[in-house]
């Protein structure tokens, strides 16, 4: 078969997604889970923009780790406030400027300038001769107010912590000057406080807002409306969401957890599959996941092997995301029995196997609460594929018990 013909084959295979795009780290949704309370607040600060045009200047910081909806939560504000200030009559404009990509106060004025007028050169001017273009052929000429956000902006600031002052203070040549720049500026952590001259940082006028990471019912709730835009109608299995809503709570990274699940997708359609299962998930977390190794089963003693081996057995007779602990005591002692080893008490075995479990490598604890847990005890999962552990296990166990008979 042709290469062609390969890509061709390709493009008609059949998918679960109904629009990848609605995963990327880029779209914006509609709806923000958890989120709301942090754009209400948003609201009341800059409610002055839409109230008294020009009146005053607003600026504020909003911190917090990555994946908790820092970009997400300020692009669909400043969209949305937009629309707003135009159903009032008010020539308002969001302008979103990605300081990674746009690192220097040269790269961020132009691109202002850009957005109003995008034939404008990328050369031939200095700084001040931008902010001069700003303030009086954009701002006045156009009559236009601007709610600016800085994204990503820590590197920047810790360079040229003068921006956040030149941008702030661009209009205060002129006597009772309109104020047209309102400023929010997204970093990851406290430092840009830090870094920032006292006059500039006194020019925020109130404290950082910080997003906590997300939880895993959170995540869980994100996720199930994402994939109603992502996915088509029951291709997602409820036990799929849960162990990505898991895996990803420990960093509380909604990216990650995006990522997690647009792999599994990706995974599912190669197998052509008709759901994403958790054993399309598990490949996923161990392929974003390089820290997760298989050879730590080397270290273990055979009962936690003959104990793992009867998780694996069992999570693939549910085909759930994760199982009661005490299920598996009877797996347990059928697979000794298999081997034909005594097995030990299983509250032996699991003091045995805690430490594994909290290290979080390829055996898991649930954190979150599912209607499973009315079943009983903690709820235990896996991050490798089943297959693949499984086999290693089988392996290992006939070989131990293989040198013991040699001896």
């Amino acid at each position: 078969m042709s290469l062609k013909n390969i890509i061709r084959e390709g493009l008609k295979q059949p998918t679960l997604f109904r629009d990848e795009g609605k995963l990327s780290i880029d779209y914006t949704p509609l709806d923000l889970p958890h989120r709301k309370e942090t754009i209400r607040n948003l609201a009341h600060l800059f409610k002055s923009l839409i109230e008294n045009p020009g009146g005053v200047s607003k600026k504020v910081i909003i911190i917090g780790p990555a994946g908790t909806g820092k970009t997400a939560v300020v692009k669909r504000f400043g969209i949305n406030l937009q629309e707003v200030a135009e159903e009032r009559k008010v020539n308002l404009q969001y302008v979103h400027v990605n300081c990674r990509r746009y690192k220097t106060s040269f790269m961020v004025l132009n691109r202002i300038i850009q957005h109003f007028n995008p034939k404008f050169p990328k050369r031939g001017f200095n700084v001040a001769e931008l902010a001069h273009i700003l303030s009086e052929d954009i701002f006045n000429k156009l009559d236009v107010y601007v709610l600016l956000c800085l994204d990503d902006a820590d590197q920047l600031i810790s360079k040229e912590p003068s921006i956040i002052y030149n941008l702030t203070r661009m209009q205060d040549d002129s006597l009772n000057s309109k104020q047209r720049l309102s400023l929010i500026t997204i970093a990851k952590g406290d430092l840009i406080k830090k870094i920032l001259d006292p006059s500039i940082s006194s020019t925020f006028q109130c404290s950082p807002i910080h997003l906590e990471k997300y939880s895993s019912l959170q995540l869980r709730d994100i996720l199930k409306e994402r994939i109603k835009e992502a996915f088509f109608d029951s291709t997602v299995l409820n036990e799929s969401i849960n162990l990505i809503s898991d895996a990803a709570a420990e960093s509380g990274d909604a990216r990650y957890a995006l990522e997690l699940l647009w792999l599994a997708g990706k995974y599912a359609d190669g197998a052509k599959s008709l759901q994403i299962t958790p054993e399309f998930v598990r490949k996923a977390i161990n392929n974003l996941n390089p820290n997760i190794s298989i050879d730590i089963i080397y270290d273990l003693n055979i009962h936690q092997k003959l104990f793992l081996l009867a998780v694996c057995g069992q999570i693939k007779a549910t085909t759930k995301a994760f199982i009661p602990l005490s299920s598996c005591q009877k797996p347990y002692q059928e697979v000794c029995e298999k081997y034909g080893l005594k097995p030990r008490t299983f509250t032996r075995v699991w003091y045995s196997i805690e430490d594994l479990m909290k290290s979080g490598d390829f055996l898991r604890i649930s954190t979150t609460q599912m209607e499973d847990k009315a079943e009983g005890g903690a709820l235990v999962g896996l991050n490798i594929p089943i297959e693949i552990l499984a086999q290693e296990l089988r392996s290992e166990i006939e070989n131990e018990i293989k040198l013991r008979g040699d001896e």
